[in-house]
C-alpha cells in the first residue's frame, strides 16, 4: 500500500534537485561514517528511523519521496531496500546504489537467523566491527569519490583521519577489555556478533529464528545461562524484551539497554565494551 501511495504522489510532487546532494544510508551508524568522510559535501539521510528495526522496516510514502532525490544510497542488504530502490530507479535513473558489504567477512548463523533475514542467514550487524568499519570506510570514499571526483582530496584526507579514529577506538576497546570479565553475552536481539569474534565474546541469544522463544528454547536458554554464570541481560529499544525479562527474573540478572543502532558510533562501542567488561567472571 506504501508503494502505492508514494507512486500516486509522486506523479503530483515530481522530484526536485537540491543545491546539496543527498546520500542515503538505511541506518544511523553509516549517517556517522559517511559524514566523517564527506563533511558537509553532501546531506546525509538515514531509511530507518530511530527505535524502528531494519529487519521489519518498511517506509512511508513520505519517506520515500524525501527518498526519491538522492543521488546514491549505502545498503547493508536488509530485505525492504530491493523493493525501495526498484521504485526509487523508475523515477530517478541516475540513481546509483553501493553495497557495504563488499570485501566484509559475514558471519552466517542459521541457529540465530532473524526471520527477515536475507543471504543464507547473514549477520548485516557489521557496522559493531571498528576493525571492519574501516573496509566500510574505504567502500564509502571509493564510492563518493566516483560520483563527486571534484571532492577527491578531500574524502581521501578524511578518510586517513576517519581510520586512524577506528584504530584508536579499537585499541581503547581493547584496553577496556584487559580487566577480568565473562567471555560469554546474553542478548535478547543477536546483535554483536562481529564484536564478539573481534574481542573473543561468545553471544547466547534469547531471540531464535527472530522470534520470541518457544518453551523448550527458553528453558536451554535458562540452564545455559545459569553455566555460564550469566548476571546481565542486555536488550535493545528496537526489540521485544519480554523474553529477556523473563530470563532475567529467572536467573536473578539485571538489565541493561544498549543501542547498536546509535548513530554516536564510537561512544556506543566503547559504552558495549564496559558493559561486555563489567560481568564478572
Amino acid at each position: 500500500m506504501h508503494f502505492i501511495l508514494f507512486i500516486l504522489t509522486i506523479l503530483f510532487f515530481p522530484i526536485s534537485t537540491e543545491a546539496k546532494p543527498t546520500v542515503l544510508v538505511s541506518v544511523a551508524p553509516h549517517r556517522y561514517f559517511v559524514s566523517k568522510i564527506a563533511g558537509d559535501t553532501v546531506h546525509v539521510q538515514e531509511m530507518v528511523p530511530a527505535g524502528a528495526s531494519a529487519h521489519t522496516f518498511e517506509p512511508t510514502p513520505k519517506q520515500m519521496i524525501s527518498a526519491s532525490n538522492a543521488k546514491m544510497w549505502f545498503t547493508i542488504g536488509e530485505s525492504f531496500e530491493k523493493k525501495v530502490i526498484e521504485t526509487i530507479k523508475s523515477y530517478n535513473p541516475n540513481f546509483f546504489v553501493y553495497d557495504l558489504r563488499k570485501g566484509i567477512s559475514l558471519i552466517h548463523d542459521p541457529h540465530h537467523c532473524c526471520q527477515h533475514a536475507t543471504h543464507s542467514c547473514e549477520d548485516l550487524h557489521f557496522w559493531l566491527s571498528p576493525r571492519l568499519a574501516k573496509i566500510q570506510a574505504k567502500t564509502i570514499t571509493n564510492a563518493l569519490i566516483e560520483q563527486f571526483p571534484h571532492q577527491e582530496k578531500l574524502y581521501n584526507q578524511n578518510l586517513n583521519l576517519f581510520v586512524k579514529e577506528l584504530e584508536e577506538l579499537d585499541a581503547k576497546i581493547q584496553t577496556i577489555l584487559l580487566k577480568p570479565h565473562n567471555s560469554y553475552i546474553l542478548v535478547s536481539h543477536p546483535a554483536y556478533a562481529y564484536f564478539c569474534r573481534d574481542y573473543n565474546f561468545e553471544q547466547l541469544s534469547i531471540e531464535y529464528e527472530g522470534k520470541d522463544p518457544t518453551p523448550q528454547k527458553l528453558t536451554k536458554t535458562l540452564q545455559l545461562s545459569k553455566a555460564k554464570n550469566i548476571s546481565v541481560v542486555f536488550i535493545q529499544p528496537q526489540y521485544s524484551s519480554k523474553g529477556a525479562k523473563l530470563v532475567a527474573k529467572e536467573i536473578g540478572a539485571k538489565i541493561v539497554t544498549l543501542n547498536p543502532y546509535s548513530e554516536n558510533y564510537a561512544e556506543t562501542l566503547l559504552s558495549i565494551a564496559q558493559n561486555f567488561a563489567d560481568q564478572a567472571p
